[in-house]
């Protein structure tokens, strides 16, 4: 981050140090505003649910993905809770994404999440995103008193009316319906996703109000790194949806309806993500909250596919001595994305002998000896990160704004304080532009990459004898130190002692491995 950003930033947030967030507010639509009332999960399920049609029922394969989770997630509650710590009251900007439905009836105070009923606690549920409307159109100044002034953090304008939004209009052929239907581009697009996958902490703004989340404050910037991608360029075949709700032939109406047309495509209503390890801590954390044990498998399956198709691998020996990997990202946005803390891509390589013995591995995984609650405990981690390259987002704490918070400065997890980028080294997206990821403020920071770039090369000198390399990119989407971190910060609830002791029962979110090549030398080196 250029330094003038910096300062401005670190400003911006002293003078909103002292603001509580009800003196920051966001627009769009707003608590108990227009008497909106949205609908219980189960209601929809009553028609759009058990149609016999696996992937294509729309519960079903809602509940498959981490929309459906997004306010039971323990990491979510464990980073909800220390968060209220560091700034009261910041939870509830925090719980319009996360239980927007919740937040919409005006349950997201108290911050904690204590006042959310069972139904809120079913997080993005189909009500929210099927009223959604995009609020750049003319019609959203009718729905709302103060109009967003770009997508993202969780900004939302909501059609009051009992219609929902989808890619298909009114059917005449489908009766008994009780809710209107009304056909939305913004819905099929990927700008429907910015709504809450652009991500800035509203205290670091001169005005919220009026400034586009991507100005200021960066946490997230999936949409950003999207919409600045090539993939937006490409129409249906390049959307956030096309990858991440993908199409399956049929489904939609419940079967028991006597004139059920087939339509030529239907998305799947469970996203496909990148987590493979927290559908097992739900299970084991709400097991009475009509949780689909099928379907929470089959998000992990859909998330392990996702991510296989993320990057590619090349070998090549630019000499004798010398082995050079390619990692390119498939994907259209950074990789990885999405939340930076605790999130982490690194290279495991392996050198042989002609025995097939190991002679050197680097990006090694195994135990280390940490200290948790006051006892040296030994837990999996990443052990030689000084060798490998780590592919990863660093928010940091200034020197000014940790002295200010009695913490210490440089990289942090304490996400609502931070005020700069340390590290982001993540490998862009085809399209990649320096200026225009700049201008989003998800620039590289302690990396370099040429505008078009959207590969990464990493060499390595030969062990003498080796005659094979193996080389993996492996995935972390939760790591010892971040779990860590919360087992000892939060003193306000008991979320990040539960995060640890399900992290411990669940085999502590092991490693994925994204994508793996190898290769043999045509003769070993001296």
């Amino acid at each position: 981050m250029p330094s003038s950003a910096k300062l401005g930033l670190l400003a911006v947030g002293l003078l909103a140090a002292s603001l509580t967030l009800a003196q920051v507010p966001l627009p769009g639509t707003q608590p108990r505003e227009g008497n909106l009332k949205l609908e219980t999960i189960n209601l929809c399920a009553s028609c759009h649910g058990q149609t016999g049609s696996g992937q294509r029922d729309p519960y079903q394969s809602w509940q498959s993905g981490l929309m459906a989770f997004a306010a039971k997630d323990p990491v979510f509650r464990a980073a909800l809770s220390v968060a209220n710590q560091d700034i009261p009251g910041i939870g509830e900007f925090c719980l319009r994404c996360h239980a927007p439905r919740g937040f919409l009836a005006g349950r997201a105070l108290p911050a904690d999440g204590s006042a959310l009923d069972s139904d809120d606690l079913m997080g993005v549920t189909c009500a929210v995103c099927h009223r959604l409307v995009d609020p750049r159109a003319a019609e959203a100044r009718w729905l709302v008193k103060a109009l967003p002034p770009g997508l993202g953090n969780g900004m939302m304008v909501l059609d009051p009316a009992y219609v929902m939004h989808g890619p298909y209009g009114d059917d005449p052929r489908i009766r008994m319906r009780p809710h209107g239907a009304r056909k939305s581009l913004f819905l099929i697009g990927g700008d429907v996703c910015g709504t809450c996958h652009d991500v800035s902490n509203p205290r670091q703004a001169v005005d919220p109000a009026t400034q586009p989340p991507h100005a200021y404050g960066h946490i997230e910037r999936t949409y950003s790194e999207w919409a600045l991608s090539e993939y937006a360029t490409r129409g249906a075949a390049g959307t956030c949806q096309s990858c991440h709700y993908p199409a399956v032939t049929g489904g939609g109406y419940p079967t028991r309806f006597r004139e059920n047309p087939k339509r030529e495509h239907f998305a799947e209503h469970g996203p496909a993500g990148g987590s493979t390890w927290v559908q097992e801590t739900i299970w084991r954390l709400w097991p009475a909250q009509d949780l689909d044990r099928p379907a929470l498998r089959r998000g992990q399956e859909k998330a392990r596919a996702m991510l296989r198709a993320a990057a590619t691998l090349e070998l090549t020996f630019p000499n004798s001595d010398q082995v050079r990997l390619r990692i390119t990202n498939e994907t259209g946005h950074k990789l990885p994305t999405g939340y930076p803390e605790g999130r982490r891509m690194w290279v495991n390589v392996r050198f042989f002998d002609a025995e097939g013995r190991l002679l050197d591995e680097i990006g090694r995984y195994g135990e280390q000896e940490m200290i948790v609650r006051g006892r040296k405990v030994q837990l999996p981690t990443l052990l030689d990160p000084q060798r490998t390259r780590v592919y990863e987002c660093l928010p940091a704490l200034s020197p000014e704004q940790a002295r200010k918070f009695g913490k210490q400065p440089g990289p942090s997890f304490f996400f609502v304080l931070n005020d700069q980028i340390a590290k982001d080294n993540r490998i862009p997206p085809r399209g990649f532009n320096n200026s225009a990821f700049a201008e989003h403020l998800c620039q590289p920071v302690g990396a370099s990459y040429a505008d078009g770039q959207h590969w990464d090369e990493i060499d390595w000198a030969l062990p003498p004898g080796t005659v094979r390399v193996s080389a993996r990119l492996m995935y972390q989407s939760v790591s010892a130190e971040y779990v860590v971190f919360f087992a000892e910060e939060d003193r306000s609830s008991d979320w990040g002692g539960k995060l640890y002791d399900v992290w411990t029962q669940t085999g502590h979110c092991p490693p994925e491995i994204i994508a793996e090549v190898a290769r043999q030398l045509a003769s070993p080196p001296p």
